[in-house]
């Protein structure tokens, strides 16, 4: 993943620094980013996928309406990978595994 410089969000980011709603102060930015795999994320990437399959592999689940069923869609694994990757970089002390 790589930080994008887009100019857009700079007004929706004025906007959002202190939106003051009376008792409550929202601060808030928005930040956009490529989801391109760059070195280091491609290699946890695939970490990643082979970690979630191995488990749907291992695992006795056989509820319907269990959360691994969710796993068992390519882009839900994603989408999953992508929030820990964005994890990653928004948190680098931090580790998710």
């Amino acid at each position: 993943m790589k930080f994008l410089e887009y100019t857009p969000l700079d007004r929706i980011n004025d906007f959002l620094s202190e939106l003051n709603l009376g008792e409550r102060t929202i601060k808030g930015r928005l930040e956009a980013y490529s989801c391109k795999h760059t070195g280091t994320d491609k290699k946890l990437s695939l970490s990643l996928e082979n970690e979630i399959l191995d488990y749907l592999g291992k695992s006795s689940d056989t509820d319907s309406s269990s959360p691994v069923e969710f796993l068992l869609s390519r882009s839900s694994r994603k989408t999953l990978i992508y929030l820990v990757l964005t994890l990653y970089h928004m948190y680098p002390d931090y580790d998710f595994s």
